[in-house]
């Protein structure tokens, strides 16, 4: 074995010490920790996740056997439709102009937003999420705002009456947020009363809302109307999405953007 090989070797082993600790790393933070290519360090994940020691989720890695819990299921989700994810949030992204103020929503996707805002400049972005609140942190070229409230463990976000509080202050440029489940005759529904009420309260304050929903979300269904599909302006979608369902959107005036 070369040293070139074994010095990989004892990074891998390395990098899975600190996934047992931390249970996520990103491949940037890889990257500048061992100081290596962000190419050497998804190679590193690879190595790993091939021998079982990790679980591979879109930017980098977490701890086997936290995918399984119900403690953050978001990093579970990230894993699901990563690919599609990825393209709608450039898309997303490049909708967003430089100078604007932002309200993204967390989640999956909307974390995938802010994974490519950071080419941006002078941005404003209040967030109701830890996950964003650090990426775009970690990009360091955005004023972040960070929404007051309970944390949910569950999503890393948070919620209750203070966050609606202070949403209900806010004007800003544009929203960017994603749902459990949307159609054209339902509207944007959500899987709680408290979910409901909290994206309604992003929805309301955005002169230009923007939803980021792969097309699984055509299907689905969930208990409570968050609003009608009046209320958005954009929808970013995959190509998944059905020539019936897209002409009933089109019908009710929302532009739709397949990626």
């Amino acid at each position: 074995m070369s040293n070139t090989e074994l010095l990989g070797l004892e990074r891998q082993e390395r990098i899975a010490q600190i996934l047992e600790q931390r249970g996520t790393l990103t491949v940037a933070e890889i990257s500048e920790s061992f100081e290596v290519s962000e190419a050497t360090a998804r190679r590193d994940l690879a190595a790993l996740a091939a021998r079982n020691m990790i679980r591979r989720v879109h930017g980098g890695a977490m701890r086997v056997h936290a995918v399984a819990t119900s403690e953050s299921p978001i990093l579970h989700r990230q894993e699901q439709n990563a690919e599609i994810k990825r393209r709608i949030g450039q898309a997303a992204a490049s909708r967003i102009q430089n100078n604007e103020t932002v309200l993204l929503m967390g989640g999956s996707t909307g974390l995938a937003v802010a994974r490519e805002l950071g080419e941006h400049a002078n941005l404003t972005i209040i967030t109701d999420s830890l996950f964003v609140a650090n990426e775009l942190m970690r990009q360091g070229n955005h004023k972040v705002i960070m929404l007051g409230g309970m944390i949910d463990p569950a999503e890393f976000a948070v919620r209750g009456t203070l966050l609606r509080l202070i949403l209900s202050e806010l004007q800003v440029d544009k929203v960017v947020l994603g749902t459990k489940a949307i159609s054209p005759q339902r509207g944007l529904s959500a899987e709680s009363a408290e979910e409901a009420e909290i994206a309604r309260a992003f929805i309301h304050v955005g002169h230009h809302v923007i939803v980021v929903a792969d097309s699984s979300k055509f299907q689905q269904t969930a208990l409570v109307r968050v609003v009608p599909i009046e209320s958005i302006d954009a929808l970013i979608t995959d190509k998944g999405i059905s020539p019936a369902t897209l002409q009933l959107f089109h019908e009710r005036g929302i532009f739709v953007e397949i990626v």
